[in-house]
């Protein structure tokens, strides 16, 4: 069974969003020679080929695309549950829901009366965000629920997840 080690990835992943070596290593704080030595290493226990390296630069492979893809999802996961983790050691019951800064207050504050008024609710910290950026904070994390105004919000939210 071939495990991925967060590390891994990350390296991997800053290496797919640069497409440089150098970039990447500056990046990651780290010299370049070892990052190469950690793709190759990588691709060799894969036993596919990530990137294409040429004098032009290096392009992902399909395989590649598919690492990135997936490896970013895994970061978030990774991110997201350590942050919920460190949220439900905290003192207190505590609920992040995220509202886009435009939204309406009148119906936010309603939402909230109504769910104060439930026994033992959960503490609510309203994070603010902009358009379309509710999902993101839900999968790393940041969030643990969202407001969504339709129809935009959600097209928004369903292209993110197609494209991104």
């Amino acid at each position: 069974m071939d495990l991925l080690e967060t590390r891994e990835l990350r390296y991997f992943v800053t290496v797919a969003e640069e497409l440089h070596f150098g970039r990447a290593a500056e990046r990651l704080g780290m010299a370049q020679p070892p990052l190469s030595r950690a793709i190759q290493q990588l691709e060799r226990r894969l036993g596919v080929p990530l990137l294409e390296r040429n004098r032009r630069g290096v392009t992902l492979t399909r395989a590649g695309e598919v690492l990135l893809h997936e490896g970013r999802a895994t970061l978030d996961a990774a991110t997201a549950a350590a942050r919920r983790t460190r949220r439900a050691a905290s003192p207190g019951n505590r609920l992040v829901l995220a509202v886009k800064s435009g939204a309406d207050h009148e119906l936010l504050r309603k939402l909230l009366d109504a769910h104060a008024a439930e026994p033992d609710a959960a503490e609510v910290e309203v994070l603010l965000c902009g358009i379309g950026e509710q999902e993101r904070l839900l999968r790393d994390g940041r969030a643990d629920a969202a407001l969504v105004h339709l129809p935009f919000d959600c097209l928004v939210a369903r292209h993110a997840t197609l494209v991104g």
